[in-house]
């Protein structure tokens, strides 16, 4: 998804002692408009860590990411434009180097490791 002039995951808070998985999914779901009863997590990424502001007191905050599947023949998306989310766009394997350079470094992380451990394997 494109947002503040780089490409980007969804993410977002745990939020009413929901399991991680499930707010991972409501986040892509709220983020891309994209069928939550379509999106199935498949495994677990690489975690990451960053600073965050909240009443100009900063903290550092970790990031748990999940490898997850779409299944639905309609994978158009609907950008959460209040968030700041002006694209979701689907990118193919090949297609990926064009969009390093506009990935956060957390990101870039967490796509060279997905790239690096599982993009090649193959799924059930």
């Amino acid at each position: 998804m494109f947002k503040r002039g780089k490409w980007d995951m969804p993410k977002g808070r745990v939020e009413d002692r929901a399991c991680r998985e499930q707010s991972a999914l409501r986040e892509v779901n709220e983020e891309t408009g994209l069928a939550l009863d379509k999106l199935t997590v498949e495994g677990k990424l690489v975690p990451t860590w960053h600073t965050t502001r909240h009443n100009n007191i900063k903290y550092l905050k970790k990031t748990h990411w999940f490898l997850m599947r779409y299944d639905g023949d309609d994978d158009a998306t609907n950008p959460q434009v209040e968030e700041g989310i002006i694209e979701c766009r689907w990118v193919h394997l090949s297609d990926l180097p064009t969009y390093r350079a506009l990935l956060p470094v957390r990101i870039d992380y967490v796509v060279d490791f997905w790239h690096q451990n599982m993009a090649y394997t193959p799924r059930p």
